[in-house]
């Protein structure tokens, strides 16, 4: 997942917004069009004049609601509906059907820009919608969308009678890394880690950033021996990871250990999941560290 940048969001809101006196001008053009088909107009067309506003603003409805497939509407109906006053104008020379052709050609353009804000809307609140479920750091997954994914995965199990895996994933090591480089290497650490979790891991898993240097995958449907597979190619391919550091002075090498458990099979629920999980991965850390544990009582 590419995460945008929060600053070129911010110039993309900015620079897109329609301004309160761009909206305020809009108005008086569709109010002063409206006032000059009504003062070119007749008496006896003023069921004509409702009818015809009616229609203005179901097309202005149309892309506020469809965006560009409501504008295609409403290009169709502007088409149709200048074509017969502009041509009635030309023979009766009556001014108030030019006025009224000048009034459905504005009534477009205005759908033309509601539909442009709305499509941009739309692209604005995928945005914000990425960067609330994505860790900013790493540009996986964060905690608050682990934490819905998983609720919503145990559901999924739980109606298709299936389990569900949940892996806890920690860097052996990082703290002594972390301390002795700095912050800088610390993060190039964690980001590596994170790309290659989301790169070796399975598409139907979801790989989250947990907090600190720990991480969290969750596993549909999956065995012991599934998971087993998957951790260890995981393991594999970190160990070959290459990080640059200053110098050599720190001997012990980064390892990955992982920890995990099973729902229902071992947890009864979300809680249970998550605290199994990584009590497990505990037990890894204390056999040494670079293993993967299914969780034992």
């Amino acid at each position: 997942m590419n995460l945008v940048n929060r600053k070129d969001d911010h110039d993309f809101l900015d620079k897109h917004r329609l301004s309160q006196k761009n909206k305020f001008i809009i108005c008086l053009l569709f109010i002063g069009i409206l006032v000059l088909v009504l003062f070119f107009g007749n008496l006896n067309t003023a069921p004509g004049i409702i009818i015809g506003s009616i229609m203005a603003v179901v097309t202005l409805l149309m892309p506020l609601i469809f965006g560009y497939t409501g504008l295609m509407v409403t290009l169709i109906y502007s088409i149709i509906g200048i074509t017969a006053p502009f041509r009635f104008g030309i023979i009766q020379g009556d001014p108030y059907y030019f006025a009224i052709a000048v009034f459905i050609l504005a009534n477009f353009l205005g759908s033309a820009i509601i539909a442009i804000e709305v499509e941009r809307n739309k692209k604005t609140q995928k945005v914000l919608e990425n960067l609330s479920v994505t860790d900013g750091l790493t540009e996986i997954y964060n905690h608050r969308y682990f934490q819905q994914r998983l609720d919503e995965e145990i559901a999924r199990a739980t109606r298709a009678n299936r389990t569900l895996v949940l892996c806890m994933i920690d860097i052996d090591n990082f703290k002594m890394y972390n301390d002795s480089y700095g912050h800088y290497f610390g993060d190039e650490i964690l980001r590596k880690t994170a790309g290659l979790i989301q790169n070796t891991t399975r598409k139907s898993d979801i790989a989250c950033r947990y907090g600190g240097d720990e991480f969290a995958v969750i596993l549909p449907d999956s065995s012991v021996e599934e998971v087993h597979f998957v951790m260890e190619r995981l393991k594999e391919a970190f160990y070959s990871l290459r990080f640059s550091f200053p110098d050599c002075h720190v001997t012990r090498t980064l390892t990955l250990s992982v920890g995990f458990s099973i729902f229902p099979d071992l947890a009864e629920n979300k809680d249970q999941l998550i605290t199994q999980a990584d009590a497990a991965l505990y037990q890894a850390k204390y056999q040494g560290r670079n293993t993967i544990q299914l969780y034992k009582n």
